[in-house]
């Protein structure tokens, strides 16, 4: 467990986005999981209600296109928003206090079309998520490892090197749960069919 927390600083209103590289491989028959230009399951969802200061840190410069917030969870003082923004599933990490100029950090995972996107289903987001899924990792402090995997209907984060001690507390999204796996949190938005792995105990 870690006994303090190194805050996340960015300079103004930077967004760190990271389009890590997307598992591409399936052979199948080569049909897409869905057309690029069909409507989307996840964006479909009602959106979570959250602070303006959170719609604007999150939608902040250099950031394009207004993002739909689904889930807000807060670990270790840090607000986690999950949302979908320009057929991306996206992970933003906020620190308080909260502005429009706030700087935020953040992952993105693209919707599974084409032919971008994995179905192996061994580890995360496999475990996790029904179908295919893309995904994203990176790098953020005060967190060791954060990955987000994007589906059709759900999306999933892990959060690794949390500490024994840490929690998630929902805060916004009707979807929103979020469970411990050993010293990583996981949390999910989405259908519930499309979530496979169920928590021992939801927050």
């Amino acid at each position: 467990m870690r006994n303090a927390r190194r805050p996340l600083r960015l300079a103004g209103a930077a967004v760190l986005l990271v389009a890590a590289a997307l598992a591409t491989a399936c052979t199948g028959d080569g049909t897409t999981p869905s057309a690029a230009d069909a409507p989307w399951a996840l964006d479909g969802l009602a959106a979570a209600p959250a602070d303006p200061a959170v719609r604007a840190s999150v939608d902040a410069p250099p950031t394009e296109g207004t993002a739909k917030i689904l889930g807000i969870a807060e670990v270790e003082g840090t607000d986690v928003v999950l949302a979908v923004r320009n057929d991306t599933c996206q992970v933003a990490f906020l620190t308080a206090p909260l502005t429009e100029a706030a700087a935020i950090a953040s992952v993105g995972a693209q919707r599974p079309t084409g032919s971008v996107y994995s179905d192996t289903h061994q580890g995360f987001p496999g475990s996790v998520l029904t179908g295919k899924y893309t995904q994203a990792t990176a790098q953020f402090p005060p967190f060791a490892f954060v990955a987000v995997g994007c589906s059709e209907r759900a999306m999933a984060v892990r959060i690794e090197g949390a500490g024994t001690s840490a929690e998630a507390r929902n805060k916004a999204g009707d979807s929103l749960r979020t469970w411990r796996d050993g010293q990583d949190i996981v949390m999910t938005v989405g259908n519930p069919g499309a979530i496979r792995r169920e928590p021992a105990s939801a927050s």
